[in-house]
């Protein structure tokens, strides 16, 4: 929401300001991961005219992509989207920037983008596509489909299902997290990232680079 997103964006900047933190968890407060936008809202603006270029508007909302799923994706600590329920929009985007996400029975992703006229934003189109492939992202896209627990896990949209007792089990691997080496998990992640644009060789100056700091 536009009130909650400032809170969160704030959050991030200061988390990257200090070395205190070893993990970041986001979850909802209620039933729900993030059902997404206002759409009243949304079509309130879109009916509403802005004295603002369209320039202006795209660097405005660029900014805050920028500062929200750009930055959640590039924090150097761990970042674990637990998803009790709806998972939606915005908030699929949010989900797909954290490093791992769990979920319990009642989760489920959809796009919800198409049904209101908007093509998507925060990522969700470069973060779909990396992870399912570009046919599937299309498909999730186009037709709105729900993906309930079970699907999302088979596709890589929920690392692990938990079905049984899931907060002692949410609790068991924030804790393994928790106890391993802040700055081993920062440049494992690291390494993972860089790989994407990487060739092997220079996979291998970073992971000596990586190895080294650590040690």
């Amino acid at each position: 929401s536009e009130e909650l997103t400032p809170y969160l964006r704030k959050t991030l900047k200061n988390i990257n300001k200090d070395n205190k933190h070893k993990l970041l968890i986001i979850r909802g407060a209620g039933k729900a991961f993030c059902s997404g936008g206002n759409i009243k809202k949304m079509l309130v603006k879109k009916s509403v005219k802005v004295n603002k270029s369209f320039a202006e508007k795209v660097s405005s909302l660029n900014k805050k992509q920028k500062e929200l799923t750009g930055m959640l994706y590039n924090i150097r600590i761990p970042t674990l989207a637990v998803i009790t329920g709806a998972c939606a929009g915005a908030g699929f985007s949010l989900a797909l920037a954290c490093d791992l996400r769990l979920g319990n029975r009642d989760a489920f992703f959809i796009s919800n983008y198409s049904k209101i006229g908007l093509s998507g934003d925060y990522g969700i189109s470069w973060f779909l596509s990396r992870l399912l492939g570009e046919s599937k992202s299309k498909e999730i896209m186009f037709l709105n489909n729900r993906i309930y627990c079970k699907e999302a896990l088979h596709l890589g949209l929920l690392n692990l299902l938990i079905e049984k007792n899931f907060e002692k089990e949410v609790k068991s691997i924030v804790d393994i997290l928790c106890s391993q080496s802040t700055i081993a998990l920062k440049y494992i992640k690291k390494n993972i990232m860089l790989s994407k644009d990487s060739t092997l060789n220079k996979s291998f100056k970073y992971e000596a680079e990586h190895l080294i700091k650590c040690s």
